[in-house]
């Protein structure tokens, strides 16, 4: 997809290619706490999850900042935001936009797991494992949130 929300046929039967090969591409669509491509609010989020899937991170980013202007409090969207700008290397900016997702919803499970990714990255473990204990409490040891993190923290 371009900066104009427009994907050129190549690439949009590349990407198509690429879903139908691997059974793994809706992994990051469900960490990011939703378990379908609309958002709380009832925002589509599915452009920008196609562009995360296929690790075009620059303009997912590109995507969320021109839906935040319309949709300013939605957490999904800063989360999205977030986790590509984590995936670029902008850590700082990534720290930020979790917290916002964050404070719009304090149970967002995707943004806390990534968030606590964020953390192990930044050699804060005693944070990360604060990000974990909020996931238990929200939604216990059992869901993939919970196990994801969990195996990335080493004691």
């Amino acid at each position: 997809m371009n900066r104009y929300g427009e994907t050129p046929k190549m690439i949009a039967a590349c990407i198509t290619l690429f879903m139908l090969a691997s059974p793994l591409t809706a992994t990051s669509a469900l960490a990011m706490g939703s378990s379908n491509t609309w958002s709380e609010g009832g925002t589509d989020l599915s452009a920008v999850s196609e562009l995360v899937e296929t690790g075009m991170y620059d303009m997912a980013i590109d995507k969320v900042e021109a839906m935040l202007k319309d949709d300013p409090d939605n957490a999904d969207l800063y989360n999205y935001l977030a986790y590509s700008q984590r995936k670029l290397g902008e850590l700082d900016s990534a720290a930020q936009n979790y917290e916002r997702a964050l404070m719009i919803n304090p149970e967002h499970i995707g943004a806390l797991e990534y968030q606590g990714e964020l953390f192990l990255l930044t050699g804060k473990p005693d944070m990360a494992r604060e990000s974990l204990a909020r996931l238990e409490q929200i939604c216990g040891t059992d869901c993939a949130e919970y196990k994801e993190l969990s195996g990335k923290i080493t004691n």
